[in-house]
């Protein structure tokens, strides 16, 4: 099957879904749903990311998630990641949780997104786990008959545009008793087609997107020297914020003391990596002639603090979004 394609921009709305490995349940109780959801608000502190809508199914999740900064992979990466430790700690469980990458689809504003909210809040309904929606409890269905938003779940501003009745409440009802068989349709294909399943829109907004995202992340990818000169920016830039806010010397990007962890060096190593798509062999020469090994186990550490603490993911967080957005 080929990859998912992941096209990131800011202001970007996704329909994201993911399903446990083999189709295994994910939440096996009540507090594994509502560690989910505490795991998702946390990383929407972080990332600045909102949710639009939301439903956790017993072996899968959709979230329709809203991207001021083009950060997706960061947000999902955080969300996957945190919930997966805490599940296989509980239940003494081995080896991955979701099944292989989640699913991310770019939505069009408008119709189109409101199309999707009533697709992700029908899904108990659909599943035969209830006969009306508002029986169903890990959705964010209940906060749209209460109208009620949240710092991480806002909506009013999408949904309000589409439906503008005074009586909000009773619009939003008659709204989701209609079905989309063409958005049903669309989302549930198995299709190995990639850009297909990439982008839900009209056909304007969908040429939009290839124009604008597709092309230009190909010819990155495609011509060599294009790749150099970018990640030579990258790597720059990196170093350059890793020092102005540790308000360290460059040397300390390049060796470490025994027995001390460094920090700034950890971090700038892992940017390094997500950012310009260097291999660690690279990278390790850069950061102080390293293996590769060294390269890849600093990453993971970072990683595994990120989770552990917040305020580390959200200065790591920074980092990227500004390291990521280099001009060359």
């Amino acid at each position: 099957m080929a990859r998912p394609i992941r096209i990131l921009f800011k202001g970007a709305y996704y329909h994201v879904m993911n399903r446990g490995h083999r189709k295994t349940e994910i939440y096996r109780e009540d507090a594994d749903y509502e560690k989910f959801i505490k795991i998702i608000k946390e990383a929407c502190e972080i990332y600045k990311v909102k949710i639009i809508a939301y439903c956790l199914m017993t072996n899968h999740y959709h979230l329709l998630i809203h991207t001021p900064e083009a950060n997706l992979p960061d947000f999902m990466k955080q969300v996957n990641g945190a919930y997966t430790q805490i599940f296989n700690k509980k239940y003494k469980y081995e080896g991955a949780l979701f099944k292989g990458r989640y699913k991310a689809v770019v939505v069009q504003e408008g119709s189109y997104l409101l199309r999707l909210i009533r697709y992700i809040h029908r899904n108990p309904i659909k599943a035969g786990i209830v006969k009306n929606a508002k029986d169903y409890k890990y959705s964010s269905h209940g906060a749209y008959l209460e109208a009620k938003e949240e710092e991480w779940l806002r909506y009013k501003d999408e949904v309000k545009s589409q439906i503008k009745e005074k009586n909000f409440k009773q619009a939003y009802i008659d709204f989701m008793k209609k079905d989309d068989e063409d958005i049903n349709k669309y989302l549930e294909d198995k299709s190995d087609q990639v850009f297909k399943s990439a982008v839900l829109g009209d056909q304007e907004y969908i040429d939009e997107i290839k124009e604008k995202y597709l092309k230009s992340e190909r010819y990155y990818e495609e011509i060599p020297e294009s790749r150099h000169i970018r990640a030579e920016a990258v790597i720059k830039r990196i170093k350059g914020e890793i020092l102005k806010v540790f308000k360290i010397e460059e040397d300390k990007l390049y060796k470490s003391k025994r027995g001390q962890e460094n920090i700034p060096r950890m971090i700038a190593i892992c940017l390094a990596r997500e950012c310009s798509l260097l291999p660690h062999r690279q990278i390790g020469k850069i950061f102080g002639d390293i293996s590769y090994k060294s390269s890849a186990i600093y990453c993971d550490r970072i990683k595994k603090k990120c989770l552990a603490d917040k305020k580390l993911a959200k200065v790591y967080a920074s980092f990227k979004v500004r390291c990521s957005q280099v001009e060359t």
